[in-house]
C-alpha cells in the first residue's frame, strides 16, 4: 500500500523535501513512500523554485547564510510533511 504523505507550508518541512528529493538511501528509516513524494513535488516546482532549491542546498551543505536559507525555503509551495518532526 502506498502512503502519500500530507503536504505542509512549515519552511522545516520544505527543507527536508528539499534534502531529499534525490537521496534514496539503502537504509532509509524515512520510507519509500516520501521519497517517491520528495521527487514529484520537486519535479512540479518551477524553474525558478528549482534554482532556489538548488541555492538552498548549497548553502545548507556549507552551512553559510542559514537564516537566508530559511527564508528563502519558505517561499517554495507545500511539501511533504517530514515523517520524522
Amino acid at each position: 500500500m502506498t502512503v502519500t504523505p500530507q503536504l505542509s507550508d512549515d519552511p522545516r518541512d520544505k527543507l527536508q523535501a528539499v534534502l531529499s528529493h534525490n537521496w534514496p538511501g539503502p537504509d532509509d528509516d524515512l520510507g519509500a513512500d516520501y521519497r517517491r513524494a520528495c521527487a514529484e513535488w520537486f519535479a512540479r516546482l518551477s524553474g525558478h523554485d528549482k534554482m532556489m532549491a538548488a541555492w538552498v542546498v548549497e548553502v545548507y551543505d556549507d552551512g553559510r547564510k542559514t537564516a537566508q536559507a530559511a527564508r528563502v525555503v519558505a517561499q517554495l509551495p507545500p511539501a511533504p510533511r517530514f515523517p520524522l518532526l
